[in-house]
């Protein structure tokens, strides 16, 4: 047999065995394994490949319901592509519906009770919750609950406030106060001893937190030392005693500058503040003062007259 003619002969032998193999892939290998989807879940375990014309068939995961009218199934096609099913096919199941509680509100913060989805409950004011605020819609078996109870809103009431030393605080007969109900102190006064002040809020009242809104305040001897200012005198103010909150006015000799704050006042730790200030020959500094920065954030320099007119000119330019 002729060279050429078995040369041919081989090379067309190779052709009919590669499109054989190319056949036989095509029809036993056509797809891969089928698509996943967020809602559906395959039935069974899936395999590595499938042949054209297979079918396999998906149910719903666990909190999405099945939609009759739509199929749920995927065939491998010859083209080795899988059918598109519609992600419709199965949606996500509710929750039941909670209504607002007694006193409250309940958010629903998706806009749905859909599974995956939560709620929030806000209290009136004058009230506390009691449970859980965020209730999450969960997937429990084949159906749907919230993942809590739902919580209820209780009234905000306090304990009565704390007794001082030698101060009441009236009312003083309750053994409960509600929401922002006030409760006022004040100081016993002893014949023959110095005068007590109440440093501190004199009202405090019931917050939300169900604790009062400040500590409760002191009854105790203030006395602040006479103010004296060299070189300067009192201009308002004058008393033989200086207790809490007492103020006090100053001013320089003439021809004097002060420095620091003409007026005083006497606190509950028995020292001027801010301190006395001081009668000096020079006026004090000027206070610091903080540049405004131009609006496109650099600062022209209008000293500089060459500088100045290049500005000018560029901004002619880009009007042009």
């Amino acid at each position: 047999m002729p060279l050429q003619h078995l040369s041919n002969h081989f090379f067309a032998q190779c052709f009919l065995v590669t499109l054989l193999v190319t056949l036989l892939s095509t029809s036993s290998d056509a797809c891969g394994k089928p698509p996943r989807f967020e809602n559906m879940q395959l039935n069974g375990s899936p395999k590595t490949t499938y042949v054209a014309g297979e079918k396999v068939q998906y149910s719903c995961r666990p909190g999405y319901m099945r939609r009759p009218t739509i199929k749920i199934y995927s065939v491998c096609a010859a083209n080795g592509q899988w059918l598109p099913i519609s992600k419709d096919a199965c949606y996500k199941k509710s929750c039941p519906r909670l209504d607002d509680p007694n006193n409250g509100q309940v958010n629903f913060v998706n806009g749905s009770s859909e599974f995956g989805t939560q709620i929030q409950y806000i209290c009136n004011p004058g009230f506390f919750l009691i449970g859980e605020e965020i209730l999450y819609c969960l997937a429990t078996g084949s159906d749907v609950q919230w993942s809590d109870e739902p919580p209820i809103c209780s009234k905000i009431l306090c304990a009565p406030p704390p007794n001082i030393i030698n101060g009441v605080f009236s009312p003083s007969h309750k053994d409960v106060f509600e929401y922002h109900e006030v409760a006022t102190y004040q100081c016993k006064q002893v014949p023959g001893q110095d005068e007590l002040s109440l440093v501190g809020e004199r009202q405090i009242y019931c917050s939300e937190n169900r604790l009062w809104s400040a500590n409760p305040p002191e009854c105790k001897v203030v006395k602040c030392p006479h103010p004296v200012i060299k070189n300067g005198r009192l201009t308002s103010g004058f008393r033989k005693k200086y207790s809490y909150r007492a103020m006090v006015m100053f001013d320089c000799n003439q021809g004097l500058f002060l420095h620091g704050s003409n007026t005083v006042m006497c606190e509950g730790d028995s020292t001027w503040q801010p301190p006395i200030p001081t009668c000096k020959s020079k006026p004090p500094p000027p206070p610091p003062t903080t540049s405004v920065p131009s609006s496109t954030g650099t600062a022209l320099d209008f000293g500089d007259s060459k500088g100045w007119s290049i500005s000018l000119i560029m901004m002619a330019m880009l009007e042009l």
